[in-house]
């Protein structure tokens, strides 16, 4: 594959990965917006609480497997043969953990009071423990299929908002809603699955498991510690504190997540070709890993700044009244975007591409015991704010970790005349931003006004202060693909 082509294909690649987040981000935005107003913050509060609880049996049930499978069938997408015995090898070591996740839910709804409590709501959400076994988006990431996936998250994503506006009227209609989303996610990964069935062929004969168990072992870990952190907050709010104070904090965790998932759709392409140019083409591996931390560094700094600049008009116009507790937890939460964002590059991509399953076992296991310690300090003192603190530490600690490490596996240098102009213009628009909010008085104006305002002035002082990355890397690379 010559330059000109492989640039033109990433190109086209991340444009569907962006679309495909951002459609993430647009119609969760309108459904979260309307089911808070209709539901009420302590039954929005019932359903994060279930639904994160449940997803501890849907990772049980897919330990390991996305990352994994991911990588391993970029390194096999030119060998049909290799690539069909690892997609059956892979279906059937995700329905042996289904299985296992299936029989662990049931014994939890029998012996924990907290799941019996809903027991209703609880069983409605586990419908995704069995579907889980059909995500299938690690084969469409390692062939590069972007296209279909982002075609396939819209058809969902439209079923699934009409679905809501349709039959959430009351705070009465919670299993409505959560049985929306267990049923819309069973249609994501039916399409998924039918799809992939067209490329693939799948087979019992001549499965080899054990090669995987190794590799599976440590990457399971590390998604345990990973996912473990990511929503033990949620659960220790549940336990410690009200419904409302659960609700608060998760809206302010989806939105961050939101634009974190929007953010490094960009940079998630680049893993199939990173894992194939680390074996064979380092250069070009360094070149690729460069440009992905530049451009994060690029969105993701004023992304953080302007998402604190405007967290409290934002919660006011989206969620409305009752959410007010929200505004610290996102200002608090915005600070995770860039080491999200910039980590997911320079930290995990290229700890992946090395065969550092192990290492990134060991960080994000140290990640998860501090977060619960300072959860155990913070939450019962502060609430959903302490929860927000606690996330933030942890993530400091775990890109610093894996930062330091990374660096034995790649040869670059940051653009630091871009991290300065980027630094320097976010900050200008934060205070921008933060007077303007102080002029006017409707909220709904705060928002847009902010919005517009922000990104006018970043835009124009990197364009005085010569920023020459957007000239240099960005233009060229669109260039390239049109």
């Amino acid at each position: 594959m010559s330059g000109n082509k492989e640039v033109t294909s990433l190109a086209k690649n991340a444009v569907f990965s962006v679309i495909y987040r951002l459609l993430h981000i647009l119609f969760p935005l309108i459904s979260y917006g309307y089911v808070a107003r209709k539901l009420t913050s302590d039954v929005v509060g019932r359903h994060a609480a279930a639904v994160n609880n449940v997803s501890y049996f849907v990772i049980l049930g897919s330990l390991g497997i996305q990352a994994y499978a991911t990588r391993e069938i970029a390194r096999r997408k030119n060998d049909k043969k290799e690539r069909d015995k690892l997609f059956s090898e892979m279906l059937i070591v995700g329905c042996i953990l289904t299985a296992v996740a299936a029989c662990a839910f049931s014994i939890c709804m029998g012996f924990i009071p907290l799941f019996r409590a809903e027991r209703s709501l609880y069983l409605i959400c586990a419908i995704t423990i069995v579907t889980n076994m059909f995500n299938v988006d690690w084969y469409f990431q390692g062939t590069e299929d972007f296209k279909f996936i982002a075609f396939r998250s819209l058809v969902v994503k439209i079923v699934s908002l009409i679905a809501v506006f349709i039959f959430i009227r009351t705070p009465e209609d919670i299993y409505k809603y959560a049985l929306i989303g267990v049923l819309t996610t069973a249609l994501y990964y039916f399409l998924s699955i039918t799809h992939a069935g067209k490329d693939a062929k799948f087979s019992l004969r001549g499965a080899e498991l054990k090669r995987h168990l190794l590799p599976l072992f440590f990457l399971a870990l590390c998604t345990v510690s990973t996912e473990l952190y990511a929503r033990m907050d949620v659960t220790m709010l549940d336990v410690m504190k009200e419904h409302s104070t659960v609700a608060s904090y998760s809206y302010a965790q989806k939105i961050v997540n939101l634009i974190v998932v929007t953010l490094i759709a960009v940079t998630a392409v680049f893993l199939p070709r990173l894992s194939y140019y680390f074996s064979n083409e380092k250069e070009k591996f360094n070149k690729l890993t460069k440009f992905g931390a530049d451009l994060m560094i690029f969105i993701s700094i004023p992304m953080c700044l302007g998402l604190a600049a405007i967290a409290s008009p934002l919660v006011s116009v989206w969620l409305g009244a009752g959410y007010e507790d929200a505004v610290p937890c996102l200002i608090i939460l915005a600070f995770m975007i860039p080491l999200k964002c910039i980590g997911d590059i320079v930290c995990y991509q290229v700890m992946m591409c090395a065969g550092q399953e192990s290492f990134l076992m060991i960080a994000y296991m140290i990640t998860l015991l501090v977060n619960v310690i300072n959860n155990l300090l913070l939450i019962p003192r502060y609430g959903a704010f302490g929860a927000s603190a606690a996330s933030l530490i942890s993530e400091i600690i775990v890109f610093a970790i894996v930062i330091i490490r990374s660096k034995k596996y790649q040869n670059y240098r940051i653009n630091l005349r871009n991290l300065v102009v980027t630094t320097i213009s976010s900050l200008a628009m934060f205070g921008a931003v933060i007077g303007f909010s102080f002029l006017v008085d409707p909220m709904w104006l705060k928002l847009v006004g902010g919005v517009i305002l922000g990104g006018s002035i970043f835009a124009i002082l990197n364009l005085l202060l010569k920023n020459d990355f957007i000239t240099r890397e960005v233009l060229k690379a669109y260039h390239s693909m049109i």
